[in-house]
């Protein structure tokens, strides 16, 4: 494949993208079935298919698999491209290191533009479910056309249907319209505050999807980023050369980690937010889950051989054993071959806790 070339233009949209897929988390909060060496992006948690395999599938219609580049952690590499093994082998990039998304979006950009000189760039997250995959395309495009058309970034919002204060938020200028202008982005708010912001219409929850416009990431990364923008140049500009993966290695020893919420999302001037019109979770915890899983006996969900009795609202997921529940509800109950996991749905955030303790106790089997 020549590196450099361009292919034809999508029927959606004259400005074909770039789509990144960030693939390097390690979904914590998806213990115990998401370990280091298969994490949440690699389960197949919401279909049969993993859910970086689901990312994949939505984009690739849209842009061609020579416009895809998925970014990974050192550990997962071998896997993902086992996932992928359609893709292109250097589009899957492994950070040597994992330093959060800054650096990540600033190297995925600087590839990009080598791959694509000037075209936008779609940052995706690879853990995502997104049923509606006609829909997303038809908006990703919109994003595309919009983000080259003008000195901005375009992000898809989430339009709100309940106040969850697990999610940030995006506030927008308007309260209708296909195409809004964001005014900024919003924490994680309190009850409260999350009940105005769903009856005022004018915040969104943010899906975390970013699709630029190059040169206004450039300018932005320059601004914000200026250490990590220097330390990733030299391995962008040798993507496709032997030299690339000393040059990562390099780039990755002295990058500092940071967030690209905080370090530019957040500090951004004003952006271009769309509401989306597909369904969507950041199947973010044990309890985001169960939401979407199968109806059990009683009013409980999961994937398990149940039998419950007085026992309401409680997330399961036992593959090899019937499960008997006596007066429980509200609980989480995850059973692998070496753990178990047991809390309230209220506590599926602090699964990560979890995590914690196992590293200081040395389990690495565990992790």
């Amino acid at each position: 494949m020549d590196m450099m070339s361009d292919s034809t233009t999508s029927p959606r949209s004259l400005n074909r993208g770039i789509c990144v897929i960030m693939a390097g988390g390690r979904g914590t909060r998806f213990w115990p079935l998401s370990r280091t060496d298969r994490p949440k992006q690699l389960q197949a948690l919401a279909s049969g298919q993993s859910l970086l395999r689901e990312t994949y599938d939505r984009v690739a219609p849209l842009v061609g698999p020579d416009r895809v580049l998925v970014i990974t952690s050192g550990s997962l590499s071998e896997a993902t491209r086992a996932e992928l093994p359609e893709l292109p082998a250097s589009h899957v990039i492994t950070e040597p290191v994992g330093r959060n998304t800054a650096p990540c979006a600033v190297l995925g950009l600087g590839v990009a533009a080598r791959l694509s000189p000037g075209a936008p760039v779609a940052l995706l997250p690879a853990d995502h479910f997104i049923p509606d995959e006609e829909k997303f395309r038809d908006q990703l495009a919109a994003a595309f056309d919009l983000a080259a058309a003008s000195a901005t970034v375009v992000t898809i919002g989430i339009p709100p249907d309940k106040p969850e204060t697990g999610y940030g938020y995006l506030e927008t200028e308007d309260t209708a319209g296909d195409i809004r202008q964001g005014l900024r982005f919003v924490e994680k708010p309190d009850l409260a505050t999350a009940e105005g912001y769903v009856r005022g219409g004018r915040h969104f929850w943010n899906s975390g999807i970013f699709v630029w416009n190059p040169a206004h990431f450039e300018a932005m990364a320059h601004e914000h980023l200026p250490d990590v923008v220097a330390l990733m140049a030299p391995a962008a500009e040798s993507f496709g050369t032997e030299g690339f993966a000393e040059a990562l290695e390099t780039a990755y020893r002295h990058c500092p980690a940071d967030s690209i919420d905080f370090a530019i999302m957040e500090k951004l001037p004003g952006f271009t937010v769309l509401p989306a019109t597909f369904r969507w979770s950041d199947l973010g915890a044990w309890d985001a889950w169960g939401e979407l899983a199968a109806d059990l006996d009683g009013t409980n969900r999961g994937q398990a051989d149940l039998l419950a009795v007085d026992s309401q609202d409680n997330v399961i997921r036992v593959d090899d054993r019937m499960v008997a529940l006596i007066g429980v509800r509200d609980m989480i109950i995850v059973d692998t071959e070496d753990a178990l996991l047991v809390c309230r749905k209220a506590d599926a955030q602090r699964i990560k806790e979890v995590i914690t303790k196992l590293e200081e106790q040395g389990r690495k089997d565990l992790l």
